[in-house]
C-alpha cells in the first residue's frame, strides 16, 4: 500500500492529508484521508475518509481505540464498510504518522 501526502503552504503547519490506493478481495480502492479538525482548529484524533472503488463511494470516519481502528457510526456515513478495509486504512495512517 502506497501513499501520497498532500501539502499546503510552506509557512504553516499542515494537518495530515493524504491519498492511498490498495486492493482487497480483488477490489481496487482509492482513498483520500484527512485528519479531522474541530471548528476551533484543534485535532480530534479521527480521520475523515472518502473511499472509492468500482462498487461505489463511501464516506466514513476512522476512529482509533487503543491499537485498533473502527469506522464511526455517524448518521451521514454512507454504507457499511468491512472491518478488513478499516484495518488496512488504519495501517496506512499508522505508517504515514511515523
Amino acid at each position: 500500500m502506497d501513499f501520497q501526502l498532500v501539502t499546503g503552504r510552506p509557512d504553516i503547519t499542515d494537518h495530515l492529508v493524504f491519498t492511498t490506493t490498495f486492493t482487497h478481495n480483488d477490489v481496487f480502492y482509492k482513498a483520500a484521508l484527512a485528519e479531522s479538525i474541530s471548528w476551533e482548529g484543534h485535532l480530534i484524533g479521527t480521520y475523515d475518509v472518502l473511499l472509492q472503488s468500482g462498487r461505489g463511494t463511501q464516506r466514513l470516519t476512522l476512529i482509533k481505540y487503543g491499537e485498533h481502528w473502527r469506522a464511526g457510526d455517524e448518521i451521514e456515513q454512507i454504507g457499511i464498510i468491512q472491518q478488513e478495509v478499516v484495518d488496512l486504512l488504519g495501517a496506512v495512517v499508522n505508517r504515514v504518522r511515523r
